[in-house]
């Protein structure tokens, strides 16, 4: 289950974006990139690789039964309603083994690729770096161009896209199709630090194939900010790019009983923000005490529980999200790009006890039909997190599926089961 790093500052990333009205827009249905329209993060499969005691990768990799993905799963997604997926891929595993290894490990995506394409899924393989061995880390992966791990990165994208590229042409090249290769998860740096990374790992993928699809995002973690500090200059004359930003806020809310977030002491908050804050301070006190924090972890409760006077003072509602889709909008249309170019690629509510209460289910419901509602309502494609994985944020029906519980269908707009 991912951590979730650096909560706030992807937050304060919103900032960035110049405020702008506009009427939603619809998706054209003859651009060249797919027409994605209701996603899934799906984690399980090819996420988080098993590490041994000694640093290195079981082999062979995603072969514990934790990492299946079944045609039961896969057609329970399908029969949901959501018309694509976003296949979380753990990088390290692929830049690790080598020859006939590396080469299962190619083809075992590439197969995944087929057989959700088999049962109606539009696919995005998401290069998805991971925490899990720290030799590889997204830090060690985003070092600099030039640095060795991140040239086997661009060698992986080049791979990669030059294999979903001949899946599209198996295909019988449809229009639009239906596959996208994401060239990197959530940057861990600076949108001007990951600037040269991001257009060497643009010309990697298209060295492999100079059709496919491509998902383009921003430093700092994919932080809606970060797409007006895109250098968009090389990125010119390609229709077939896709861009995406992540947005969990208000951080307080989808993070709260998240460890290592910010917000891991925080308890109770609801959404919308409450006209006071005493009901979710005597909850938060109580949960330190109950955790017997200390140190820099009792620092930081003691910072977030302070900023919840400031989230009940903002009056944080939907009209609050909708402020972040219609600056996204004004750089979309800035930049001329149609409005299925746009790809909310994560949302979510990491789930605690309090979910588990009527008040805590409701807030839950609610943020997830408005993010829901209003990417929808501005023509964007969005992919949900997640929905198999342990941790809070599985959307499955009991964290294990293969369906969809009654709140989360009717949260995210999806079919009765």
């Amino acid at each position: 289950m991912t951590s979730r790093r650096s909560i706030l500052r992807s937050i304060a990333g919103v900032a960035m974006l110049a405020p702008f009205a506009t009427l939603p827009a619809v998706a054209d249905p003859a651009s060249p990139v797919p027409n994605f329209r209701r996603g899934i993060g799906v984690a399980h499969a090819f996420g988080w690789a098993d590490v041994q005691a000694d640093g290195v990768y079981v082999d062979p990799p995603f072969s514990a039964p934790r990492f299946q993905f079944g045609a039961d799963q896969r057609n329970a997604i399908r029969g949901a309603g959501f018309d694509f997926v976003r296949l979380v891929v753990d990088v390290g595993p692929f830049l690790v083994f080598a020859g006939s290894s590396r080469d299962r490990l190619d083809d075992l995506v590439v197969n995944t690729v087929r057989d959700l394409l088999a049962a109606d899924l539009g696919v995005i393989v998401d290069l998805h770096p991971s925490a899990m061995n720290p030799a590889y880390q997204p830090a060690e992966l985003t070092a600099g161009v030039n640095t060795p791990k991140f040239r086997a990165v661009l060698a992986l994208l080049t791979r990669l896209a030059g294999r979903l590229g001949q899946l599209i042409a198996e295909q019988g090249n449809t229009a639009p199709p239906r596959i996208a290769l994401e060239l990197m998860n959530e940057p861990e740096i600076t949108a001007a630090a990951w600037q040269p990374m991001l257009e060497a790992a643009y010309a990697a993928a298209r060295s492999g194939s100079a059709t496919l699809p491509l998902v383009l995002g921003g430093g700092s973690m994919n932080a809606p900010g970060a797409l007006p500090q895109i250098g968009m200059a090389p990125f010119a004359g390609d229709a077939r790019l896709i861009f995406t930003y992540h947005d969990y806020s208000p951080w307080q809310f989808t993070h709260q009983g998240l460890l290592g977030s910010p917000a891991y002491a925080l308890d109770a908050i609801v959404y919308p923000a409450p006209a006071s804050v005493d009901a979710m301070k005597r909850a938060t006190e109580q949960r330190v005490t109950a955790l017997g924090l200390s140190g820099a972890q009792l620092d930081q409760a003691r910072q977030a529980k302070r900023t919840l006077a400031s989230y009940v003072s903002s009056g944080f509602n939907r009209a609050t999200l909708e402020r972040t889709f219609q600056q996204v909008v004004a750089w979309r249309i800035a930049h001329n790009l149609p409005a299925q170019a746009i790809l909310l690629g994560e949302f979510g509510v990491h789930r605690t006890p309090f979910e588990d209460t009527v008040e805590g289910a409701a807030a839950r419901a609610i943020w997830l039909r408005d993010m829901r509602e209003l990417a929808e309502s501005y023509g964007f494609a969005w992919s949900c997190w997640t929905y198999l994985a342990t941790g809070g944020f599985a959307l499955a029906e009991n964290e294990t599926g293969p369906g969809f519980d009654a709140a989360t269908r009717n949260a995210l707009g999806l079919a009765a089961s």
